[in-house]
This record gives structure tokens, sequence and C-alpha cells, in this order.
């Protein structure tokens, strides 16, 4: 498949997808297929889609990921050892890229999104529309969001140790209001979430800007945020994490309800 990569010059906009190779779960995860493409061919091809991103990288220290990613178009950036284990955050590989890309091409773009390939469900249109948005309110970045379906209101945490099964202990709210104190923690859950309204960051679509990428805070404390962070709210069906192949199989038939309803033609 040829693509323009990138699109144009100057590079202001970038994609970064991360797609490493190991998985306790399921080794490869990010090669499963979704219809007739892989996780990664999702990723990258709504990457391509969206009018606004100037180019696409795939992040992967896989030859086998690599392969996939140049096959639809992404340039690879070979990510080291110690930024794709289980146990590595995002500071490291979004660094890495930064540097690796003004090394070799001389890109210093203002804004990277980036794209999990196993949250397949996103669409190119949602990537303009945010990127879009945080040019012009000037946020230090935009994470795409959800309305939260287990409300904080009706969680709680234990006073002093964490029991184990089979054990108990006092309770105090994790939500501590006014309101709460006097109605009680069994409210219906419509009233809770119209007075207290809670999103949870899904993961689909997420924007920061490379001056956090790079800044010495981001690898020692594993954060590539500023302080102003906005919500972009989504449709909540599309908030999927590919685990397993029941959730491939979901995911399809929501993902093709949700493109007739917009118009999108699927291949």
């Amino acid at each position: 498949m040829t693509q323009l990569n990138p699109k144009r010059e100057p590079v202001e906009t970038i994609a970064l997808i991360p797609a490493r190779g190991g998985s306790e779960s399921i080794p490869h995860k990010n090669l499963l297929k979704l219809g007739n493409k892989s996780l990664v061919a999702w990723a990258i091809e709504a990457a391509f889609g969206a009018k606004m991103v100037d180019a696409v990288i795939v992040s992967t220290e896989d030859a086998k990921i690599a392969e996939e990613a140049r096959k639809y178009g992404a340039i690879v950036a070979p990510r080291p050892a110690e930024y794709a284990t289980s146990q590595s955050g995002d500071a490291g590989f979004f660094h890495h890229c930064a540097v690796w890309i003004e090394e070799e091409y001389g890109w210093m773009p203002e804004l990277i999104v980036n794209l999990y390939p196993t949250s397949p469900m996103r669409f190119s249109e949602d990537i303009d529309a945010m990127i879009t948005y945080i040019n012009e309110s000037g946020a230090d970045g935009v994470k795409s969001v959800i309305p939260t379906v287990d409300h904080p209101y009706k969680m709680w945490k234990f006073s002093n140790k964490k029991p184990s099964v089979g054990e108990a202990g006092e309770m105090q709210p994790f939500l501590d209001t006014e309101y709460r104190r006097q109605y009680g923690p069994d409210q219906p859950r419509q009233r809770v979430h119209q007075m207290y309204p809670v999103f949870f960051q899904d993961g689909q679509i997420n924007i920061t800007r490379r001056k956090f990428v790079l800044r010495p805070e981001s690898l020692e404390y594993d954060n590539i945020w500023g302080d102003n962070i906005h919500g972009f709210v989504l449709d909540p069906r599309t908030a999927t994490d590919i685990d397993c192949e029941e959730d491939l199989w979901h995911a399809e038939k929501v993902y093709k309800r949700i493109a007739e309803e917009r118009g999108i033609e699927l291949e």
C-alpha cells in the first residue's frame, strides 16, 4: 500500500502509534485481525485518514510489527528494548520518537497524537476534531473521554489496610460530599450521574505537545502532560480495549453499526 508519508511539510502534527510485540495476555496482540485488517493497520489507516495529521509513525521493537507498519505506509521508529516491557510507561517511547524523528528527518512537530492499536474503533473525523480543538483552545493536551460506568459516588476505600478476600474492615466513601453524607450511598445511578458528571479517559485518542514530552521531568516522572488538560467526549460505544477474540467480534459489529450511522463506507 502506497502512502505519502509525510503527507506534507513542515510536519506540525504526527500520529504516534505504539505497538510493542510482547504482551502478557496475547502474543503479538497488535497483529490480531479485526475484520480483514490487523489492529495496527486500523490505527495507521485512521491516522492517514485524518486530514490534520502530517505524518504517521509506529513505535515498535518487533520485526513483524515493523513489517506490517511499513506495508501500510507508516514510518517505523525502532523502539529501544527498555521502553518495550510490560512495565514501560508512555514517556519512554514518546521521548525516543520525538528525538529520533528530529535526528532522522529534522521534524519538530508541535503536536503528538497517540493512537493505541488496541482501541481500534476510532474514526478519522474524531482525530481531526480533537486536533482542531487543541489548536483553537491552546490546551496543553486533550484526552478522549466517555461518561464513566462505575461512578465514584458508589466507591469506597478502607480506613486502614487493604483487606484480602474473606476479610473486612471500616470503610470511608471515596467521594465524600455533603449530599452523600445526608442521603447516603444508595442513590439511583441516573441521579448520581446527573449531579456529579464524571468521565473516564478511554485511551482512544490522546494529544499532547512535544515540549512536555522533551522536558526533563518527562522521563523522571513518566509524565508527558502539561497541567491544562482538556477532555473531548466521544461516543461511548467506540470505547474498547481488545484483549481476547470475543472483544474483536464485538468491536467489528459495533464499528459497522456506527460507521453506517455516520455514512462512512467500509471496505
